[in-house]
């Protein structure tokens, strides 16, 4: 598997985001970080949650596989997504601008 950079970070594209997420979000939870890739464009680092799980409610693993196109729009539109995983809010989702807020993520994931 051919694998892409951007600086010294790892790229993630959603289609392997979506097609690999347990093993992304384990290596998240180990300390790596990843630039996460839509249409060959930076939309946002899934890197560890530190200290950000009292501000954001989790999106389940399954949830967040299921419905990553929709979460990345969400960190695309400046909203940080937190992801949890065997209950515990390991990773987080943000934009690269420096524009992250807190957002209700699982409050808005149905429908």
């Amino acid at each position: 598997m051919m694998r892409t950079t951007v600086g010294r970070v790892e790229a993630v594209g959603i289609g392997q985001l979506r097609g690999d997420t347990c093993n992304y979000i384990e290596r998240v939870a180990a300390g790596e970080t990843f630039v996460v890739l839509r249409r060959g464009r930076v939309i946002g680092r899934l890197s560890a949650a530190h200290g950000l799980h009292a501000m954001l409610i989790p999106v389940p693993l399954p949830q967040f596989r299921s419905r990553a196109g929709h979460f990345v729009s969400r960190v695309a539109a400046g909203e940080t997504i937190a992801v949890a995983y065997n209950g515990r809010t390991v990773a987080a989702m943000a934009p690269l601008d420096g524009s992250a807020h807190p957002g209700p993520a699982a409050a808005q994931t149905s429908g």
